[in-house]
């Protein structure tokens, strides 16, 4: 009796056993043939690798010039076939962390589930804003997040930044300070106010879907207009009837290095 070879369940069994190895590759056997290859010239260099690819950790990651503590990752591999590739992840900062639920296509889109972060400023490399050198510690809170690579789509949650400062000729104290992000017909946006310290501060950040952001502020020092920060304010223009300095910024993302052009 001879038996008939099904080449349908032989191929499955194939592509089963393929993808069991790869989600059984060793993380450091993976990072060191990436770095030898495609990421030779990345900024990324990762220590103390264990697990691994689709579920592992580093025991320190340091990123551009940024040096993160611990980094651990868990891939969800269905999302492959969706187009996507999606993860768990979380990273430990001195005195801070990150930790949250992302997907990226190979457009550049981003989709981040979930985002939760206590970010402390004076540790963080930001060469957007160095020259100003903040302080202070930003806690994030979001979930719904949609960027296409060039805009913002949509966006639920609160940034807000305790103890908030910079250093402009002289250190200047603005209190806590908090952005409300939620999507609109119109686009994603943010509510700023204050908490009640040195600065006062109410605003409207629209961020639309083209790329564009509109932001219509008003900003005050609770000290007076002669104290530092009422000083450094005046820089921002003239005030109004109420003591308020009133601010308008139009513009598009591209133009802040946030989005490629």
């Amino acid at each position: 009796m001879r038996l008939r070879l099904n080449w349908r369940y032989l191929l499955i069994g194939l592509l089963a056993y393929v993808a069991f190895l790869i989600v059984q590759f060793p993380a450091d056997r993976a990072y060191a043939w990436w770095k030898a290859g495609p990421g030779a010239q990345q900024k990324v260099v990762l220590t103390g690798l264990s697990g691994s690819v689709w579920q592992g950790s580093a025991r320190q990651a340091l990123i551009g010039d940024q040096r993160l503590q611990g980094l651990e990752w868990h891939f969800k591999p269905w999302t492959v076939l969706l187009g996507k590739l999606a993860l768990d992840y979380e990273l430990r900062l001195h005195d801070g962390f990150m930790r949250g639920s992302v997907a990226a296509d190979p457009q550049g889109a981003v989709d981040v589930t979930a985002l939760e972060a206590k970010l402390p400023l004076a540790q963080l490399s930001l060469p957007a804003i160095a020259a100003l050198r903040p302080s202070g510690m930003v806690n994030l809170n979001l979930r719904d997040v949609d960027w296409n690579g060039e805009a913002l789509l949509s966006a639920q949650g609160r940034v807000v930044w305790t103890d908030a400062g910079i250093s402009l000729l002289q250190p200047l104290q603005f209190g806590d300070l908090a952005l409300t992000l939620e999507t609109r017909d119109d686009g994603v946006v943010g509510e700023l106010s204050d908490a009640g310290g040195p600065l006062q501060a109410e605003g409207l950040l629209t961020l639309k879907a083209d790329g564009s952001y509109q932001f219509t502020g008003r900003f005050k020092a609770r000290e007076g207009a002669q104290s530092p920060l009422g000083r450094a304010l005046s820089a921002l223009g003239r005030p109004g009837a109420d003591g308020k300095i009133p601010v308008n910024r139009t513009g598009r993302l591209a133009d802040l290095g946030i989005a490629s052009r």
